[in-house]
């Protein structure tokens, strides 16, 4: 009973980490990252989709809370609906890519989509360990995301 307890603690940890990330606007210094895209000149916009999508994750990140206690508690039948939602978040959500790097944010909010799907039918099995094994690959989905996705602080 401790090792299921553990692992959705560690989840809904995770959750709260990604929206922490997003919320300092996928976090990063700004250094040397091969990948993205030139930094902006001084004088070029900050995005104007990081509110928004900073909203956006903490729905997310509350949704998460919310499928990670109920997954805790045997109640997986119940998750159907709110992952749903998720998906319909994150939909929007992949919309608004940060200038810096949209295609590797498309290629994450596609992954995080058929991890979303893996989720919900895990619930539909009935079992707890499949929902929250579902629920930890999602949750790395979203780290991975995260954490690849430095971007530049805006102006």
């Amino acid at each position: 009973m401790k090792r299921p307890f553990i692992r959705i603690l560690t989840t809904t940890l995770s959750c709260f980490l990604i929206a922490g990330l997003a919320m300092a606007g996928c976090g990063g210094e700004g250094g040397g990252s091969q990948d993205h895209a030139e930094e902006p000149a001084e004088s070029e916009a900050p995005d104007p989709n990081t509110e928004a999508r900073q909203e956006y994750m903490r729905e997310i990140a509350q949704l998460c809370e919310g499928i990670a206690l109920a997954i805790e508690e045997g109640s997986v039948g119940t998750i159907g609906a709110d992952v749903s939602n998720l998906k319909g978040v994150m939909e929007e959500v992949s919309t608004m890519p940060p200038r810096y790097d949209s295609s590797r944010f498309g290629f994450y909010a596609s992954d995080f989509q058929i991890r979303a799907d893996t989720l919900i039918a895990a619930a539909e099995t009935g079992s707890a360990i499949e929902a929250d094994s579902a629920m930890q690959a999602l949750a790395i989905t979203c780290g991975v995301c995260h954490y690849n996705c430095k971007f530049p602080a805006d102006p």
